[in-house]
């Protein structure tokens, strides 16, 4: 059951990046175009794009999370010798990193309680900046649940003694 949420909630972030990337493109091109060809601008138009392009941000830095492609220092990975001693700090990775995780998620939402006490809209189509707090919001929710299960996998690699492969959890 969780490995299915898990696969649907991915799928769903894939899509809404293809679907976002592709928004935003257009939008460019056109907003472009109408630049070069017609010498005239579409008024409003890097608002919407520049809201959809705060999901696309936010929704992809989730994603990275889920596939476990965000930055790592891959050095002390190389200078640990024993497997125990990997375990050990893959699971000290992963409780710092969802320690971050809490206080960006308590940010993230005293942005949106100010966004709500302080509503603010684009100049020109009058487009809330909610939109775009929410998506701050909705991206810390997202990497406390992968850092979450990360933690949990790196915690019963070091008790279980097996050997953390993530790209094995990946095909699952």
């Amino acid at each position: 059951m969780m490995k299915t949420m898990e696969w649907l909630l991915r799928n769903l972030l894939n899509i809404s990046c293809f679907v976002l990337s592709i928004a935003v493109t257009i939008l460019m091109v056109t907003e472009i175009a109408a630049r070069h060809f017609f010498e005239h601008a579409f008024r409003g138009l890097p608002e919407i794009y520049l809201l959809l392009v705060m999901w696309l941000y936010m929704i992809g830095a989730s994603l990275a999370s889920a596939n476990r492609s965000h930055l790592r220092i891959t050095i002390v990975d190389q200078l640990i010798s024993s497997d125990r001693g990997k375990r050990l700090y893959d699971l000290f990775v992963s409780v710092i990193c969802f320690v971050l995780l809490l206080f960006f998620i308590r940010w993230a939402w005293g942005l949106v309680e100010w966004g709500i006490k302080r509503p603010q809209t684009t100049p020109i189509l009058y487009l809330p900046w909610l939109s775009s707090m929410l998506s701050i919001f909705t991206a810390s929710i997202l990497m406390t649940l992968y850092g979450l299960r990360d933690l949990i996998v790196s915690a019963r690699s070091l008790i279980g003694h097996h050997p953390i492969d993530h790209e094995a959890q990946e095909e699952q």
